[in-house]
């Protein structure tokens, strides 16, 4: 797939408004980042970029006795560019999950290891499940009559069940564990019994 010039992320952020490069980073931060990660170096040599191809507008907003700000908007060229890239299927997440990895090699380490790393994950996504609820709070107390807010909710639900999801499956890999640290045998989905755990 050909690499994108223009950051979606960017251009969604401008979509709701003027920003500068500091609010964009701020925006894509506390409302992005449970899912998209940005780098935050290459905001601005991108909007560089961005208004270099008629994508983005810039002009400098002067305040008396504070620092000059390079304030952006979307042009009608960055609305269009947009709107294609929201057309597009989404590429597959990816693949990549390291405690995953380490649990289907488990054998060949630690049990007490394994069960510390499903432990801090299960942390993670616990507090991860309060952040949530506090974002669904503010949402619906300060963003009440934005047209967006069924879109943001959407994401935040999704975030809000694959936590909860992730939180049910440690519990269940936490009762497991520990029955593995002599090699007893435990159960598969399917019902059959193992010596050391479920083998490929």
């Amino acid at each position: 797939m050909k690499r994108r010039e223009a950051s979606p992320s960017i251009l969604g952020a401008l979509s709701l408004g003027p920003m500068s490069g500091y609010d964009i980073q701020k925006f894509v931060r506390q409302y992005l980042g449970y899912f998209w990660k940005e780098s935050y170096g290459q905001i601005y040599p991108m909007l560089k970029r961005m208004e270099k191809q008629g994508l983005v507008d810039v002009r400098v907003e002067h305040k008396k006795g504070k620092p000059d700000r390079q304030v952006y908007s979307l042009t009608a060229a960055g609305k269009s560019e947009l709107e294609k890239w929201l057309s597009e299927a989404p590429a597959p997440p990816s693949p990549r999950n390291e405690i995953l990895l380490k649990l289907f090699f488990g054998q060949q380490g630690n049990t007490e290891d394994m069960v510390r790393h499903v432990e801090d994950l299960r942390a993670r996504h616990e507090a991860l499940l309060e952040e949530y609820a506090q974002v669904r709070k503010w949402l619906h107390s300060t963003q009440g009559g934005q047209a967006g807010l069924p879109y943001w909710l959407m994401t935040l639900d999704y975030g809000e069940r694959n936590s909860q999801m992730v939180v049910e499956w440690c519990e269940s890999t936490l009762h497991g564990l520990p029955q593995l640290e002599n090699g007893a045998p435990s159960e598969t989905r399917e019902g059959k019994r193992t010596e050391g755990g479920t083998r490929p």
